[in-house]
């Protein structure tokens, strides 16, 4: 059933290739080598990842500014689509709306030695609690990128902490949280076509304290305590909302994909994450259109 997931995350990543912009937050995208200067920041993209649970799929709206070369501000609106897999023994649901809105505060720093993009995203709970979509509390993340290329490869490092465990640049998580967490990625990118990246990385979740956690699989009906879930799975797979010890939101795996930018305006990626400490395999796509690009803004 697995490969079923892989066909068809694939399918939709040609098919939404015709008019989507990579799904990348906007800090991630700014960390592009073809930032520079003051501009027009407008993106429209989508980002999904596909696993036997089901499918979870964001798309987002982008508008902002960058002032100079080093500093920019970008405002945000996703909306998310759940798709339960009809080959689990879970009865999981579908739902879709608007998530929590964000504004990002970006300050990016370009050097010979290495390159450093620091990036603060605030969120509003517009989201709906009981579909997961939302903690149903403001949120802030604070996250540091560094890299330094060497020739074809890039070598890359992402530190952060946050009050929610966030999506990541190639993960939509199946859940939400809301607790004091550290967040890392470390990994390359390798140039092996002219247009074509190889990108590897692990990451880690490192909660500390109390956690809650909302599953977007589940319909919220009764809050429940403690890990609520069996060693290899996540309490997001057996209850709607958890409330419990660090170890419910605690995380580490490892992605592996490719990117590709065949024109100006279009990026695409396609790839694999597995996350170790809840057993999961996911399948994940994104695809996108810059129009700040496409309207020759100097930022991009």
């Amino acid at each position: 059933m697995f490969k079923r997931h892989i066909m068809r995350g694939t399918l939709c990543l040609f098919v939404l290739s015709l008019g989507l912009y990579l799904g990348l937050s906007p800090a991630v995208r700014a960390q592009s080598k073809e930032d520079s200067g003051r501009g027009l920041i407008w993106y429209e993209g989508v980002m999904g990842t596909s696993s036997s649970l089901g499918s979870v799929t964001r798309f987002d709206s982008t508008l902002g500014y960058n002032f100079n070369h080093h500093f920019g501000v970008d405002f945000g609106a996703p909306v998310l689509f759940v798709h339960s897999s009809s080959t689990t023994t879970t009865t999981y649901r579908s739902a879709n709306g608007i998530g929590d809105v964000y504004t990002d505060l970006r300050f990016t720093f370009r050097n010979p030695a290495v390159n450093f993009v620091s990036n603060i995203r605030g969120t509003a709970p517009t989201g709906s609690t009981a579909n997961g979509f939302s903690s149903g509390r403001a949120t802030a993340d604070w996250n540091n990128h560094f890299d330094r290329a060497f020739g074809g490869v890039t070598p890359f490092a992402d530190l952060g902490v946050a009050n929610t465990v966030p999506d990541s640049a190639y993960f939509v998580r199946p859940y939400t949280t809301l607790g004091l967490t550290g967040h890392f990625d470390g990994g390359a990118g390798v140039r092996i076509l002219p247009l074509v990246n190889l990108r590897a990385s692990a990451y880690a979740i490192e909660p500390s304290g109390q956690q809650k956690v909302f599953s977007k699989l589940l319909t919220r009906q009764a809050s429940s305590t403690g890990p609520g879930a069996s060693s290899g799975h996540g309490v997001f797979q057996t209850a709607p909302e958890t409330t419990g010890t660090a170890d419910i939101a605690r995380d580490h795996g490892f992605s592996v994909g490719f990117e590709a930018s065949p024109f100006h305006v279009i990026d695409l990626a396609i790839g694999y994450t597995r996350s170790v400490t809840f057993s999961l395999d996911t399948v994940y796509f994104g695809v996108g259109f810059n129009l700040a690009r496409f309207f020759g803004s100097p930022s991009h």
